[in-house]
């Protein structure tokens, strides 16, 4: 037949010998992400769409499965959304964040600023572009200062960024007494507030700082949180306090009297 006549056919330039040639077009990946972006724009040969708030973003599956295991997962693990032409996220992601996303995926950039770094942390996280979620993180821990690494610490913590959680939480230590005038400081856990106190690295020139700083962190929540005054208070150098401090929360403190642990 006509098409093994083809294919035993041998190229007019063909010596017999082995040949060959490479060519690599290094241009390729950014002029197909670029056409596929210029395609996303009309919506053409989009399969589904994300929506955030009452933003819709028509996208390429393919495009978002190679970007994030989190789409991956979804569009390939045979449950409903695998199906389904739209993705609801509701107010779970900030539609300017979530575009800022989409852009990456289709553009190999994002800008980060001040004002999305956080943002992007989190989505990033959430959504499993990894990359943007360290690269946020970068960003963060280049602008880290005393009045911000609480909230860095306690964002770093539960988003596994374990370089900025690191700095961020030995900033803390270093500048406790600035902590404690942050809202972050009300949000901490009792472990983490007694991971801190506890450490041999606190730097702090009176230990009255963290008796007055433990006190107003379980006034804070009085009814959750009085039952864990015992715990702090051990947690406290008690001989180092000056003793007219000392004498003082015995006599006068409500919180400390009223506990028989506490006492």
């Amino acid at each position: 037949m006509s098409v093994s006549v083809h294919q035993n056919r041998k190229s007019r330039s063909s010596t017999g010998s082995m040949n060959i040639s490479l060519f690599h077009k290094p241009s390729h990946p950014d002029s197909v992400l670029t056409h596929l972006n210029a395609l996303r724009k009309r919506c053409m040969f989009t399969d589904v769409t994300l929506w955030a708030g009452e933003r819709s973003f028509p996208c390429h599956r393919a495009v978002l499965a190679a970007c994030s295991r989190y789409f991956e997962a979804m569009f390939s693990g045979g449950l409903r959304e695998s199906l389904d032409r739209d993705v609801n996220f509701r107010d779970s992601i900030h539609p300017e964040v979530l575009e800022l996303l989409l852009d990456f995926a289709y553009s190999s950039r994002v800008i980060i600023n001040e004002e999305n770094a956080e943002s992007l942390l989190e989505a990033g996280d959430m959504l499993q572009f990894h990359d943007i979620r360290d690269a946020a993180a970068e960003f963060l821990e280049k602008n880290l200062h005393s009045s911000n690494c609480l909230g860095m610490m306690l964002l770093s913590d539960a988003h596994q960024c374990k370089r900025l959680y690191e700095l961020s939480w030995r900033m803390c230590l270093v500048h406790y007494e600035t902590v404690l005038e942050s809202e972050d400081f009300y949000s901490l856990s009792k472990e983490k507030l007694l991971e801190l106190i506890l450490s041999d690295e606190l730097e702090i020139e009176d230990e009255e700082v963290v008796f007055n700083s433990v006190m107003r962190w379980v006034r804070f929540d009085l009814d959750d949180r009085r039952q864990h005054l015992p715990d702090l208070l051990r947690a406290i150098r008690l001989a180092l306090l000056p003793s007219d401090c000392l004498l003082e929360a015995v006599a006068c403190e409500e919180l400390v009297m009223a506990d028989q642990r506490s006492r």
